[in-house]
């Protein structure tokens, strides 16, 4: 992987007013540390750490005012909205012991089922992996024009350079190409719209009919009044 080349210079004034100050003036305050080597905080050019966008994962030569040090940077701030750097953190790197990086997995072509009316989902957009600093590789890219529909890419399916190696499960889902979900929709009432008829489970009285219930009723609660017995009184003597 090619490296890129950063200038940076020492700085001994530290603390978030020192720190405004630096950006007014264009320059980003930064810090490296790990190693064998003190922490020492830093501050570099904006030009030049614009260079460092995009390749958190690169292998960088750190050109300070006494010596070069490879590094690799840890932490990048960027404000979006302003289009502005506002801190680095860069980790030293020693280039005989293996590393831990993540790596982005690029995926290429137009998958064979989203002609068949597919959609591709990729879930697994980076991949964490283990190698010496020089064998970093700037991306994992999978060509994914042979994937059919209901088809999946796994971790073990992709090439890893010589030398690389991951620490994710082999049977991990990288990318796959599924039928797109379809979501039931309720139909909407559309207003004026006549109502629904009313559904009928049991025959209405008719007013004929109704007369006659009353009647047999009445006659009912009159037989049941005879029918009750008497209460008996004692007359005194």
């Amino acid at each position: 992987m090619e490296t890129i080349s950063v200038k940076a210079e020492m700085r001994d004034k530290k603390g978030s007013k020192e720190c405004r100050r630096m950006r007014l003036q264009s320059l980003v305050p930064a810090v490296i540390y790990g190693g064998k080597d003190a922490n020492q905080a830093l501050v570099v050019n904006k030009k030049d750490a614009l260079k460092l966008l995009g390749h958190s994962t690169r292998l960088i030569d750190l050109v300070l005012p006494n010596k070069t040090e490879k590094v690799l940077v840890k932490e990048l701030k960027y404000n979006a909205a302003d289009e502005v750097i506002t801190h680095i953190d860069f980790a030293r790197v020693a280039m005989d012991e293996f590393i831990n990086v993540h790596v982005e997995i690029i995926l290429k072509g137009i998958p064979k089922g989203v002609k068949e009316g597919g959609v591709l989902e990729h879930t697994l957009k980076s991949i964490n992996i283990k190698c010496l600093p020089t064998a970093i590789p700037e991306k994992i890219e999978f060509d994914v024009t042979h994937l059919e529909l209901n088809g999946l890419i796994r971790v073990k399916d992709l090439a890893l350079p010589a030398g690389v190696t991951t620490t994710l499960g082999a049977d991990l889902t990288v990318a796959g190409v599924h039928l797109p979900k379809v979501e039931e929709v309720a139909p909407t009432p559309i207003e004026g719209a006549p109502a629904e008829p009313e559904v009928i489970t049991a025959k209405k009285p008719t007013e004929e009919e109704g007369e006659t219930a009353d009647k047999a009723s009445s006659g009912a609660k009159q037989d049941a009044k005879s029918a009750a017995p008497k209460e008996s009184k004692e007359h005194k003597k």
